[in-house]
C-alpha cells in the first residue's frame, strides 16, 4: 500500500467505527428513553414557558461570553465586538450541521474575522489559544467540581481519580508557569528547528503566529478573559440543562450537575459526528440517572438543553451569514 492510499484507508476505518460507536449509543442509550419519553408528554404541555424563557436567554449570555472571549485574545481595536459575535455564531451553527464542521467552521470564522478587520496571524493565534483555552476552562470546572464529589453520598473512586489527576495537572500548570522563561527558550529552539523543514514562504506567517500566542499567554488582560469568560462560557451553558431539569419537576444538586455537563462535553471533543450530538445526549441521561434523576424527566430535559444549545443557534448563524455578507458588500460598494 503506497503512502498516498494509506491515510485514505485510515479514514475509511475511522468513519466506519466512528459510525458503529455512535449507532450503538442511539440504540442501546437514547432510543430507549425516547420511548420513555414517549410515553410520558404530558410533562411538556405542563412546562413553564417562563423556564424556557430563560434558558434561551441564558444560552444567548452563553454565546455572548464566547465572542467576548475572541475579542479580549484577537484585542482592542481591530473588530466591532457585533461582528465577532455575529462570526461566532455563524461559526457555531456550522459546526453543528456540516460533517468535519469544526474544520469548515474555523475556516469560515478566519475569513470573516479578515474581512472585519484583523490581521491573519492575530486571527489564527485567537482561534489556538480558544481551541486550548475552552477546553481548559471546562476541565478546570471538571476537577473542582471533583473536590465536593467526593463528599457526596454515592461518591465513588473515580471522583477520587479525577480529583488526584487534575491535582497533578494544576501543579503541572503551577510548575511551568514558574519556569516560563525555560519554556520559552525551549519553545523557541523547537520553533527554530521546525521552521527549516517548512516551506520558505509560509516560516514569516508561522514565526509571526508563535510570537503572537506568546505575547498573548503573557498578557495578564488575556489570562484573566481564560479564567472569566471561558468558564463564564461553560457555566452558563451548564445552567440552561439546570433549568430544564427544574422545569420538568428534578432540580438536582449542582455538583453532580456539572459533573454530568462535564462528562458530556469532553467525550464531545472526540470528533465522532458534528457537535457531538448523540453522544452528548446518551451520556448524559445515563449520568443523570445514575445520579437518581427520573428518567421521563432526565430525557425530556436533556433533549430540550441540546434543542436549545444545539439546534437553536443553526437558524440564527444563517441570519448572522446574511447580515455579515450584507455589511461587507455595502461596504465595498461605498470604496467603489
Amino acid at each position: 500500500m503506497d503512502g498516498a492510499t494509506a491515510p485514505a484507508w485510515r479514514r475509511r476505518v475511522w468513519t466506519a467505527v466512528s459510525l458503529v460507536i455512535v449507532i450503538a449509543v442511539v440504540e442501546y442509550v437514547v432510543l430507549p428513553k425516547l420511548t420513555s419519553a414517549r410515553e410520558s408528554l404530558d410533562r411538556v404541555a405542563h412546562l413553564n414557558p417562563a423556564w424556557m424563557i430563560a434558558g434561551v436567554l441564558l444560552e444567548a449570555s452563553c454565546l455572548v461570553s464566547y465572542s467576548l472571549f475572541t475579542r479580549a485574545l484577537l484585542g482592542p481595536g481591530q473588530t466591532r465586538f457585533s461582528w465577532i459575535l455575529r462570526t461566532d455564531v455563524t461559526g457555531y451553527g456550522v459546526s453543528h450541521v456540516i460533517p468535519g464542521g469544526a474544520a469548515t467552521a474555523t475556516a469560515l470564522r478566519f475569513r470573516l474575522l479578515q474581512a472585519g478587520g484583523a490581521r491573519p496571524s492575530n486571527i489564527t493565534a485567537t482561534i489556538t489559544a480558544e481551541a486550548i483555552g475552552s477546553y481548559a476552562a471546562l476541565l478546570l470546572i471538571a476537577w473542582l467540581t471533583s473536590i465536593p464529589a467526593l463528599f457526596l453520598r454515592d461518591a465513588t473512586s473515580a471522583y477520587l481519580i479525577m480529583f488526584l489527576i487534575g491535582l497533578a495537572a494544576v501543579a503541572a500548570g503551577v510548575r511551568a508557569i514558574r519556569q516560563r522563561s525555560a519554556l520559552e527558550r525551549f519553545a523557541a529552539r523547537t520553533l527554530r528547528a521546525s521552521l527549516h523543514r517548512l516551506p520558505r514562504r509560509t516560516r514569516p506567517w508561522i514565526t509571526s503566529v508563535a510570537l503572537r500566542l506568546r505575547d498573548l499567554l503573557a498578557d495578564h488582560e488575556v489570562r484573566k478573559a481564560f479564567f472569566v469568560w471561558a468558564t463564564l462560557n461553560w457555566l452558563l451553558d451548564a445552567a440552561v440543562l439546570w433549568m430544564f431539569l427544574a422545569a420538568y419537576g428534578e432540580p438536582i444538586n449542582p455538583i453532580p450537575l456539572l459533573l454530568t455537563y462535564c462528562a458530556a462535553n469532553l467525550a464531545a471533543v472526540v470528533p465522532l459526528t458534528p457537535g457531538g450530538i448523540a453522544v452528548v445526549e446518551g451520556i448524559a441521561i445515563s449520568s443523570l440517572l445514575g445520579f437518581g434523576v427520573d428518567g421521563q424527566a432526565a430525557v425530556l430535559a436533556v433533549l430540550s438543553w441540546r434543542l436549545v444549545q444545539f439546534w437553536g443557534p443553526v437558524p440564527v448563524a444563517g441570519l448572522c451569514y446574511l447580515s455579515l455578507q450584507a455589511q461587507s458588500a455595502t461596504a465595498h460598494a461605498k470604496q467603489d
